[in-house]
């Protein structure tokens, strides 16, 4: 009865130390002396349980927004190629 029970102990702790939690995406805002608006958030990366913090400045998210911004623009405005379907 005794072993029955520590059997069943240690395998609930090994399940439980098993499972984790997903990493909350967290942000927190940092502004340095020199007034850059530092983020970091976390990020998941594939094949790891654990998350990488990233950080970017305001300049930088600007300019990933321009080049988003660019990349849309350049798809909105190519010519539509429309060809018929089936013979004449």
């Amino acid at each position: 009865m005794f072993n029955a029970k520590l059997y069943q102990l240690v395998t609930l702790s090994i399940v439980a130390g098993c499972t984790t939690q997903p990493v909350k995406d967290h942000v927190t805002n940092n502004v340095s002396a020199a007034g850059t608006g530092v983020q970091c958030h976390v990020v998941d990366v594939a094949g790891s349980m654990i998350g990488k913090t990233v950080c970017t400045t305001k300049a930088q998210r600007d300019a990933q927004q321009a080049d988003v911004s660019e990349v849309k623009n350049a798809v909105d405005t190519q010519p539509t190629v429309c060809r018929p379907c089936g013979p004449k």
